[in-house]
C-alpha cells in the first residue's frame, strides 16, 4: 500500500514537473515572441528606409523637373535672345572689355534709358541671381547647373562684374550678390581661382 509520505512527495515531483514544464513552455513562447517583435522591427526599418529612398527619388524629380524648367526658360526666345544679343552684338560692340561693356550699360541705361540694352542686362542678371537661389537652397542640384551653363554664368559675370560693383556703391553690397556667388562656385569647379571673386557667404 501507498503511504501518506510517498504521495506526498508523488504530489512534490509532479508539482515541481508541471512547474518545470510550465517555466520552459513560457521561456520558448518568450523567445518565440521576441523573434516575431524583432521581425516586426526588421520590416518596419525596411519600410521606412523604402519610404525614405521613395521620397529621395520623388525630391531628385522635382529637382530636375524644375531645373528642366529652368533650362527650357533659358533656351527659349526671350532669353535666348537676351543671351544672343549680349554675347554676340553688345559685348563685341564693347571689345569683349568688362570696363567698356560697363561704361556702354551706363550710357544706355542710366544717361539714356535704351530697352534693346536694359532688357537683356537686367534679364539676364536676374535669371544667374535666381539660378543661385534655387542651388543655395538646394532646389536644384549644383552639378546640373555646373555642366549647362557654367561657361554663361562665369562669361557674364566676368563681363558685367565691374557695372555690378559700381551699381553695389549705390544700391548696396546685395545687389546680385547671390549671381556673384554662383560664379564664383562656377569658376572654383572650374579651378581658375584668379578669375574668382572676393565675395564669400
Amino acid at each position: 500500500m501507498v503511504d501518506a509520505q510517498t504521495v506526498g512527495v508523488l504530489v512534490t515531483a509532479t508539482s515541481v514537473t508541471i512547474a518545470a514544464i510550465y517555466y520552459v513552455m513560457n521561456i520558448r513562447i518568450s523567445q518565440r515572441n521576441q523573434e516575431l517583435m524583432l521581425k516586426s522591427q526588421e520590416t518596419s526599418v525596411k519600410t521606412q528606409e523604402l519610404a525614405l529612398k521613395s521620397q529621395q527619388q520623388n525630391l531628385e524629380t522635382r529637382q530636375a523637373q524644375l531645373f528642366m524648367q529652368l533650362f527650357d526658360r533659358f533656351s527659349g526666345s526671350e532669353l535666348s535672345l537676351d543671351y544672343g544679343k549680349l554675347r554676340y552684338d553688345l559685348c563685341p560692340k564693347c571689345h569683349d572689355d568688362p570696363e567698356e561693356f560697363g561704361r556702354y550699360v551706363t550710357q544706355n541705361i542710366n544717361d539714356n534709358f535704351n530697352p534693346e540694352v536694359f532688357l537683356p542686362v537686367h534679364q539676364l542678371a536676374l535669371f544667374f541671381e535666381g539660378v543661385s537661389v534655387l542651388v543655395q537652397k538646394n532646389l536644384i542640384d549644383m552639378d546640373m547647373v555646373d555642366r549647362l551653363f557654367a561657361d554663361r554664368i562665369v562669361w557674364y559675370w566676368n563681363m558685367a562684374k565691374p557695372r555690378i560693383l559700381h551699381d553695389r556703391k549705390a544700391q548696396g553690397p546685395e545687389l546680385l550678390s547671390n549671381f556673384e556667388w554662383l560664379a564664383d562656385q562656377m569658376i572654383k569647379k572650374q579651378g581658375n581661382p584668379v578669375a574668382a571673386s572676393t565675395f564669400t557667404r
